[in-house]
């Protein structure tokens, strides 16, 4: 049998909607991830029919426990992604004998305060595409400079008033640094978005952002569909920013072509969204017997593989897969044989992942 269920705050259940972009001045889309009035706002109307405290890890566990034994089934197999791969580990801790197997595709260990991470991460898997570039013929021979072109283009949105037009306005805004770099990275989530960013690096230093300003207006719109962002800050608000270290985050970001900007919008945010309490010992490392299969791309800009060995050393009955050259849960069918040999045996013992086989990285566009 396959279960989907909404988490509270998601699909159909009690959705916590928040469209922190509609309306919002484009001025201030092309400055901010996370723009605060409209944040500040959806948090005030969502706390008049939700009690934003109650949207969290531990409450998704007791809800899929109890909707576990209302249907009447055994120990589940497991099945997460990115962010799922949190409360699966909750789960595992929280109900032992209510699990067979786990699948962890792009582990997020949940001891790491997140997005502090995502600089280093970003910038090891962009070096990694800019790379690949360079191997590619085709590719070096349209971007022989595009590291140098990259560095040149964040000086000059960070040192230069640099203006774009944007659709059905008439004035132009400024495009900021921290914006280009963070959708930058949102394009290393999936190869065929990697596959633009050397084009569209080269165009910008060309003087032309509208493939950037392009996406950004296209991610808004989109948004609030794609992503419930008011369980989006109830979770990250309460059991990740706040145990971001002051102290931490200059080592965590120097260097990196992204720097401070996605924490220190996250942190921004948070500031305006309702907090709760965790229960004694959430964020400790989770560790458990029950079989887990970690999956993981080597050019993910948001859970690096140093997530996986991390998460993975809990679990003694275990086996990794690491998809070279691929993304955020990006999927091939080789883990999908992987899977069903794992599931059907119950275990990770001797699981042969040898069918993963190397493959090469997509065509750049040029």
């Amino acid at each position: 049998d396959l279960v989907f269920i909404d988490q509270r705050g998601t699909g159909k259940s009690h959705r916590l909607t928040c469209d922190i972009y509609k309306g919002v001045d484009a001025a201030v889309l092309f400055r901010d991830v996370f723009p605060l009035a409209p944040i500040e706002q959806c948090a005030r109307e969502l706390s008049k029919i939700a009690d934003l405290t109650q949207y969290s890890y531990a409450q998704f566990v007791r809800d899929l426990e109890h909707i576990r034994q209302k249907l009447g089934y055994g120990p589940m197999n497991l099945n997460a992604g990115s962010y799922g791969t949190r409360p699966a580990q909750l789960f595992i801790r929280t109900y032992p004998k209510s699990v067979r197997t786990v699948f962890f595709h792009s582990v997020v260990p949940i001891d790491v305060a997140i997005p502090l991470p995502m600089s280093k991460a970003a910038q090891t898997a962009m070096d990694r595409v800019l790379d690949a570039c360079q191997a590619q013929p085709e590719c070096r021979a349209a971007f022989p400079n595009v590291r140098n072109e990259l560095g040149e283009v964040l000086r000059r949105l960070e040192t230069q008033d640099v203006k774009v037009a944007v659709p059905g306005q008439a004035r132009q805004v400024r495009l900021h640094r921290g914006r280009v770099a963070e959708r930058l990275r949102s394009m290393m989530y999936r190869e065929e978005g990697a596959a633009n960013i050397p084009q569209v690096i080269h165009r910008m230093y060309l003087g032309d952002y509208r493939p950037v300003v392009e996406d950004i207006l296209e991610n808004a719109r989109g948004a609030s569909t794609a992503i419930s962002f008011g369980l989006f800050f109830s979770i990250g608000c309460n059991e990740d920013v706040p145990f971001i270290r002051e102290s931490d985050i200059a080592p965590a970001t120097e260097g990196t072509y992204l720097g401070d900007y996605r924490v220190r919008q996250q942190q921004a945010a948070c500031s305006k969204w309702p907090k709760g309490s965790l229960p004694a010992g959430h964020r400790e490392p989770v560790r458990s017997t029950i079989p887990a299969l970690f999956v993981s791309g080597d050019t993910d800009p948001a859970s690096p593989l140093w997530f996986m060995e991390h998460a993975a050393k809990g679990f003694e009955n275990r086996a990794e897969v690491v998809l070279e050259n691929r993304g955020h849960t990006e999927w091939r069918p080789c883990i999908g044989d992987i899977y069903r040999r794992f599931v059907g045996s119950g275990t990770a013992a001797k699981l042969d992942t040898s069918s993963c086989k190397p493959e090469p990285r997509r065509r750049f566009k040029t």
